[in-house]
């Protein structure tokens, strides 16, 4: 008989409510603390939040 993820001590998948706007929040937050020029801070986030989107795939279901 096989184990279960349990079994074995993995916790249950735990999912994590958050908005985009939670995101926006997170990473303008964390880019600042490195690019002190206000203007270009938003660039950059902006310009990560744009690759996250366009090279963005399905999310797997399987850990790697």
């Amino acid at each position: 008989m096989p184990l279960t993820q349990t079994e074995v001590g993995m916790e249950e998948e735990e999912k994590l409510e958050t908005t985009l706007g939670d995101l926006i929040v997170a990473l303008t937050e964390e880019t600042a603390r490195f690019v002190h020029d206000e203007r270009e801070t938003y660039k950059l986030v902006a310009f990560i939040l744009t690759d996250l989107m366009h090279n963005s795939g399905p999310v797997s279901k399987s850990w790697h």
